[in-house]
């Protein structure tokens, strides 16, 4: 595949997302903060793939999986306003959607298509089907690790640097509570990603955050959150109850043991 490919699905992106505009100012930051996340996490796959033995080939269409990854986020936050999936709300189906609408993946051939669908589709599934084809599945774990990474990048610097409830849809509209609520506690023990169903604060939602850790699949992903110190800047933000110490201590010392 030549990069000639994907400068063009760039392109489009590019234009598709400045066709998205509102007068108000959150959905309008919120629309930038997705389009930037969508190209970084391009960058981090082209950063990440020396551990993966891509070839170039691999590599641009793992890119362009990267930059598609969260194509439904900009009609989802502008129709619905929100970021939150439900069964009729789901950023992945508008996503495709859009996709094949607009004949996105037509340089691409039919396995390279079902490669960037496929990777579309699992890149926030809290555990990967086994359904997922052996041709798929590296690009399906490097996209994942990407967004996963830069998940942390955006929250970290959010909750860090800005006032509680200045973005309430990045903060899905959950109150800030000091409650950590049992399951999300006992997750993170049994090193599990906490599910997004037992989220019931702001505190919950950092902590299953954080424990996206769990869920990496290679070295330089942990070596990148460890050395960028994502999961203590948001630790910082949180109430120092018992169980936030404890999870903490619990994902750090995990987050170690990879390195």
């Amino acid at each position: 595949m030549r990069e000639e490919v994907y400068n063009n699905i760039e392109a489009w992106f590019e234009n598709y997302v400045a066709g998205f505009e509102s007068e108000i100012e959150e959905i309008g930051t919120n629309i930038e903060l997705k389009k930037n996340h969508s190209f970084r996490v391009s960058e981090l796959i082209t950063e990440l793939s020396e551990e993966w033995e891509l070839d170039e080939a691999d590599l641009i269409l793992a890119r362009i999986a990267g930059l598609l990854h969260d194509l439904g986020r900009f009609e989802q936050l502008i129709k619905y306003g929100t970021f939150s999936d439900t069964e009729q709300i789901n950023h992945i189906q508008l996503g495709i959607s859009t996709l094949e609408e607009n004949n996105l993946l037509s340089e691409l051939s039919d396995e390279e298509s079902k490669i960037v669908i496929d990777s579309i589709q699992n890149h926030n599934e809290t555990l990967l089907p086994k359904s997922i084809s052996p041709t798929s599945l590296p690009f399906v774990k490097l996209v994942r690790d990407a967004d996963k990474i830069d998940i942390l990048h955006i929250v970290a610097n959010y909750y860090s640097n800005n006032k509680q409830g200045s973005n309430k849809r990045l903060e899905m509209e959950l109150s800030d509570k000091h409650d950590i609520s049992k399951k999300v506690f006992q997750s993170i023990i049994n090193e599990k990603v906490v599910d997004y169903k037992d989220v019931m604060t702001l505190n919950d939602l950092k902590l299953q955050q954080m424990s996206l850790i769990f869920d990496l699949n290679s070295k330089k992903s942990f070596k990148i959150i460890s050395e960028k110190t994502y999961l203590k800047q948001i630790f910082e933000t949180m109430p120092k109850k018992d169980e936030v110490i404890d999870t903490y201590r619990q994902m750090k010392i995990f987050l170690e043991n990879q390195l």
